[in-house]
């Protein structure tokens, strides 16, 4: 594998971590607060499926999304990243 293949390669592993953290992190704040994904999604004006599909790791939100869903959880979004 060439320098280059590597670098991507740990990049793209780096990406999948930072999603599964980040994934993860949502779900455990929505559910010390108590609300559903569909309280959670109306509370950050997204829809439900936006939600699941974090939670999911199968949705990198935008940063509107993110900073929306943050204000929602009651979080600085650093604390989600």
């Amino acid at each position: 594998m060439t320098e280059l293949n590597e670098a991507n390669a740990a990049s793209h592993d780096f990406g999948q971590d930072a999603m599964l953290s980040f994934s993860k992190k949502v779900r455990d704040f929505r559910k010390m607060r108590g609300l559903t994904q569909q309280e959670l999604a109306d509370n950050a004006q997204v829809d439900r499926k936006t939600i699941s599909r974090i939670e999911n790791s199968a949705y990198s939100p935008s940063l509107t999304s993110l900073f929306s869903i943050a204000k929602a959880l009651e979080v600085d979004p650093r604390e989600l990243l």
